[in-house]
């Protein structure tokens, strides 16, 4: 038989490529990986033994049958071991082991066994192939089985990967689908057509695809950084997990990153990651270094932690500025370890508890270190519970907002309120915003939040006539995080002209720390915002450093007094002083000053004394919700007509 022999040059070639781009290329080491890699030795080593065999029959050596049974026998043995290997790495991407029965590992088994002992042994009985009298190579009548059976595993893998689709993205699910339709139709015209050598070419294209969608290096790799990202470090993790393999992670996160991109802009922000990626590639060896998206990082390793040493490099890296083009910039960098199992038994646990370790070691001071334990691990998922219920609260609008009236010393009522998120949950009860607002902020869904709020009052001013009954102004809080948007001011002005709302009547409430950590972009919405008549409180006042360096650089029209002032001074004759102190500098800037936090009786008169202009307070009124609030505007209509 004349066998046509260019597709088993194809299947060599297309072959040899992936291997070279696959080793050239930074690989993780795992399980799954390894198997891919005997896959590509598999299917090369048979691609080559199949033109060794045509070859040998053409120009046949001196033991001419010896030698055609023996390489006959290692191909068809390595012809039906390729669909297994296959089928084996996709049971490691499933993660497939312990929890196979007896029946399946039957299944598995004993098809690929039955064949290669047939194989095996053909010299006895000639039902695989024989060598006839002429020393031509001959199918014999169970050849077919060979074919069925990689068919069967080829098959197989297909059912397990659409049983376990959840493992499997949407063009990984159509890859292994265009390999088993691929590999069907070939080998169905392999048989009918023996001298065409289509099968390894039909394997190598579908390892292409296989390679390309599941195994492709490219998509492991932060290759700006050098280092692996976080879908590789979720496959290893995932992999020691299933095997019970002991690891400890060291999470890492550079703090102030966001602000930094806003303020030196994204080069200047990615230069300060390499520098990062670079101090951790040099001081970590055979730990796998990630980049986890953002500004994190982590470092896994599967010996017990001894992690003084790295992190001590770390920390005394951070004791000294970064450096830019044009700048060097101080930073910290908190860090949390997780060790499997002591801490955790699921890589969701993992996630869970880098982000509320880190989020821990952030509010303490230099860049320290937080060991997860059990206490933190139950903190973390209940961060990951209030993530949910404020999803669900966001999309069916389940946040409520208060008000809490503000009250005018001049006109002796109230002429303002300030908006006030709230969340309950049927389990959880009443959950306070100085616990879900910075999880929110974390999580990116303090926009969502914000918005809604936003929202939410621009309604209630509206349907509600809030201006008709004498209040002049809802003040609005925005977030870190809504400061440093860049379109911040064109969202807030398509939500009032929606409500058709008078621009005065909003006034919006930063932080110290907003106004810090957002400046460019929070003058730009600033100035935007002011140039429509909506204005501007400094928030918590006296709660910071830099309180006055806010209210000289920002075009702030009043200034929110913290109760901590209000209170301190009612016990303290230094921080009386400071207050008063506070309230005349202000004043003498121009300032409306609304001292929060008032309570009793005697604290508005001496603030009243002082010149503060309003008092906000449960003095006055706690946060209400918006038809309590209309009632008590009911009640001061009602008391002013007399």
């Amino acid at each position: 038989m004349n066998y046509i022999i260019h597709y088993d040059i194809a299947a060599i070639i297309v072959t040899v490529v992936i291997g070279i781009h696959f080793y050239m290329k930074k690989n993780i080491s795992t399980i799954q990986n390894r198997i891919f890699k005997l896959l590509l030795i598999v299917e090369l080593a048979a691609s080559l033994l199949d033109l060794v065999t045509v070859y040998t029959m053409k120009h046949p050596p001196t033991a001419a049958r010896f030698t055609h049974y023996a390489l006959n026998m290692v191909y068809l043995a390595l012809f039906n071991l390729t669909p297994v290997v296959y089928f084996t790495y996709i049971l490691k991407v499933i993660k497939k082991t312990a929890s196979t029965s007896r029946k399946e590992k039957f299944l598995m088994i004993a098809p690929i066994s039955i064949c290669e002992l047939l194989i095996m042994t053909t010299p006895l009985h000639g039902l695989v192939f024989h060598m006839n009298q002429s020393g031509e190579y001959v199918h014999g009548v169970l050849f077919w089985l060979l074919y069925a059976a990689s068919l069967y595993y080829v098959a197989l893998a297909q059912y397990y990967t659409l049983r376990f689709r959840k493992f499997f993205s949407r063009g990984q699910i159509v890859s292994v689908s265009c390999y088993t339709v691929f590999c069907f139709l070939l080998i169905i015209v392999q048989m009918a057509a023996p001298d065409l050598l289509l099968t390894q070419f039909a394997v190598s294209i579908a390892v292409l695809l296989i390679y390309f969608s599941l195994e492709n290096p490219l998509n492991y790799e932060e290759k700006e950084l050098g280092t692996y990202n976080k879908t590789a470090f979720e496959k290893v993790a995932l992999e020691l997990i299933y095997s019970e393999t002991p690891f400890q992670v060291l999470g890492m996160e550079i703090e102030g990153m966001r602000y930094i991109t806003d303020a030196l802009g994204v080069e200047n922000a990615n230069r300060l990651l390499k520098q990062f990626s670079a101090l951790l590639l040099g001081i970590v060896e055979k730990e796998k270094v990630f980049f986890m998206g953002g500004h994190r990082f982590a470092i896994l390793s599967e010996r017990s932690g001894n992690w003084g040493e790295i992190i001590s490099e770390i920390q005394s890296r951070f004791s000294v500025p970064f450096l830019t083009d044009t700048v060097s910039v101080t930073m910290s960098a908190p860090m949390c370890v997780v060790a499997y199992p002591e801490n955790v038994k699921r890589l969701a646990d993992i996630m869970t508890l880098l982000d509320t370790g880190i989020a821990e070691a952030n509010q303490l001071s230099g860049t320290p270190v937080v060991y997860a334990n059990d206490e933190l691990l139950k903190k973390g998922r209940r961060e990951a519970e209030i993530v949910q219920i404020m999803k669900y609260a966001l999309h069916e609008h389940k946040f409520e907002v208060y008000y809490q009236p503000i009250y005018s010393v001049k006109k002796k009522r109230f002429v303002s309120a300030e908006a006030l998120i709230r969340l309950r949950h049927e389990d959880f009860g009443f959950i306070s915003p100085e616990e879900f607002i910075p999880i929110a902020e974390r999580n990116g869904l303090i926009l969502g939040i914000g918005e809604f709020v936003f929202c939410e009052v621009c309604r209630f001013i509206s349907e509600e006539h809030l201006l008709a009954r004498g209040i002049e102004y809802v003040d609005v809080n925005l977030s870190v995080v809504q400061c440093m948007q860049s379109t911040l001011y064109m969202q807030l002005l398509d939500i009032m002209k929606r409500f058709e709302l008078p621009y005065h009547c909003i006034s919006l409430e930063i932080t110290e720390t907003a106004a810090v950590l957002s400046q460019e972009t929070l003058i730009e919405n600033m100035d935007k915002l002011r140039e429509y008549g909506i204005n501007f409180s400094l928030d918590d006042y006296g709660t910071g450093f830099a309180n006055t360096a806010a209210v000289v650089k920002y075009p702030f029209h009043a200034v929110k007094l913290d109760k901590s002032m209000v209170w301190s001074a009612m016990e303290d004759a230094k921080a009386l002083s400071a207050l008063k102190f506070s309230i005349a500098m202000l004043k003498e800037m121009g300032m409306e000053l609304i001292a929060e936090g008032v309570e009793e009786l005697e604290q508005a008169q001496l603030l009243e004394e002082m010149g503060c202009d309003f008092f906000q307070g449960y003095y006055y009124s706690k946060p209400v919700c918006g038809a309590e609030f209309l009632e008590k505007l009911a009640q001061m209509e009602q008391q002013s007509a007399f």
